[in-house]
């Protein structure tokens, strides 16, 4: 398992694990990548990169938007 850090969210991949974003956001379990940066529904023109939400039985999605972690530093774990 290889650290990098990252600063646009384009270059997070699907099984990625973000560690720490900025810095002030450390995560106690790391969020994992579900799927790259892509519309967030079929034909909308916003992008965002979807996280797997770490508590199975919520039905919230975590979507991560390039406008806020585009420039931060995203320290992830990447296999």
């Amino acid at each position: 398992m290889t650290r990098l850090t990252v600063t646009r969210a384009a270059d997070l991949q699907a099984g990625d694990r973000i560690v720490s974003v900025g810095p002030t956001i450390t995560y106690r379990t790391p969020r994992k990548v579900a799927a790259a940066l892509a519309p967030i529904a079929p034909g909308s023109p916003v992008l965002g990169v979807r996280l797997v939400n770490p508590d199975p039985t919520s039905p919230l999605e975590l979507v991560l938007y390039p406008s806020q972690v585009d420039g931060l530093a995203l320290v992830i774990e990447r296999d």
